[in-house]
């Protein structure tokens, strides 16, 4: 069993907390919080979704599978997301265990909105997402909104590279896009155009 303290606590969302692996600094432990309990998410889900398994309401179990089907697509996927080393238990319940993205010097690399409200839309940031857009549309990755705080921008020797960190996988009840490549490169091209507009790539108006 994994030991996690407050210590070790480097991030929370919405429905998990994030901990640096006290065994290994360069991985980290997802674990749901309370507000991510999937009896508790399917209790006050509409009366439709009620029908659906409780795993659904897991977003450790939705994230591992959506690491499996990576797994699928080649080495070329780990060029902008973490790895996965799966489900593992800790003393505040189960986590999903993955890479944690930091940079050359060993600091957690911080989020693009962390590095927008610092220093905006340099030229290093847009050619790296750039990159990772132009990754996403080869590889046909389905994700749900693309946010800025999913997205990490990392330091390297060679350069820095966008590493998304949550957000992927997708949400629809009847996954077209997973079947049909027209349909899938479609919805990735309408999620980086929502991204641009959402936050100011488009207009050059940057939104923190």
């Amino acid at each position: 069993m994994i030991e996690l303290s407050d210590d070790l606590i480097f991030a929370e969302g919405g429905r998990r907390v994030c901990y640096v692996h006290p065994d290994d600094p360069d991985k980290c432990v997802k674990v749901l919080s309370a507000r991510g309990n999937p009896r508790t998410r399917r209790k006050k889900a509409v009366w439709y979704k009620k029908m659906r398994p409780l795993s659904c309401f897991d977003d450790n179990k939705g994230e591992l599978k959506d690491f499996r089907d990576f797994e699928r697509r080649g080495e070329g996927v780990w060029e902008f997301f973490p790895r996965c080393y799966g489900m593992q238990e800790t003393n505040r319940g189960d986590g999903i265990v993955t890479d944690l993205i930091r940079d050359e010097g060993g600091i957690i690399s911080i989020t693009v909105k962390q590095y927008l409200k610092a220093q905006g839309q340099t030229p290093e940031l847009l050619t790296a997402l750039d990159r990772f857009f132009d990754l996403m549309m080869n590889y046909r990755i389905i994700t749900r909104d693309i946010l800025h705080h999913n997205l990490v921008i990392q330091r390297r020797d060679n350069g820095v590279r966008i590493v998304m960190i949550d957000g992927f996988g997708s949400s629809e009840m009847i996954p077209f896009s997973s079947w049909i490549q027209s349909v899938a490169r479609k919805k990735v091209a309408r999620k980086i155009a929502r991204f641009k507009t959402r936050y100011g790539f488009s207009s050059g108006e940057v939104l923190v």
